[in-house]
């Protein structure tokens, strides 16, 4: 019985990592992603932009827009520029030709941006904001969230423009 219990106690985290991720898919902007297990919808932007799903004290915002002054590389520029003028200490910072990652924390809070260049001068973008006491159960997800964002098929402006992150 005793084998049992810790069997059991040991497969419970790689069980709640297996658990179903639900697609989605933004059709005003072209691009999908996949979001993890135990986030739930908490809110759908009016104009179709995009979504913000919620896991307790964790939050994923996913969302597009048309790049309306300067190009991709700007874009991330700006974005950086603010993090750091909101007092994030960004650790990690990687850009390459079409995507970037940016994340870093402010006091016990650790955020992670994924940002990639869609077709028809638009950029697809998540934010995975969580407290540093959900670390163990929410960092797991960054991997898959960074490889499954993507622009959809036929962007060919985009295509193979956001490789995976490496692991």
């Amino acid at each position: 019985m005793q084998r049992f219990l810790v069997l059991l106690l040991l497969l419970l985290p790689a069980a709640a990592f297996a658990q179903a991720w639900e697609p989605y898919a933004n059709a005003r902007f072209g691009f999908s992603v996949d979001i993890p297990p135990g986030f739930t919808l908490s809110r759908e932007a009016d104009n179709g932009d995009g979504r913000t799903y919620a896991n307790g004290a964790a939050t994923l915002a996913v969302w597009a827009h048309y790049l309306t002054s300067g190009d991709f590389e700007e874009e991330v520029a700006d974005r950086r520029v603010t993090y750091q003028q909101e007092g994030w200490d960004l650790s990690y910072d990687r850009q390459a030709a079409g995507w970037a990652s940016l994340s870093g924390t402010r006091g016990d809070t650790i955020l992670y941006h994924r940002v990639v260049r869609l077709c028809e001068n638009a950029v697809a973008s998540f934010v995975l904001e969580y407290p540093q006491a959900m670390k163990a159960e929410v960092s797991p997800f960054v991997g898959k969230l960074v490889k499954s964002l993507h622009p959809a098929e036929g962007c060919t402006s985009a295509q193979g423009a956001a490789p995976a992150a490496a692991q």
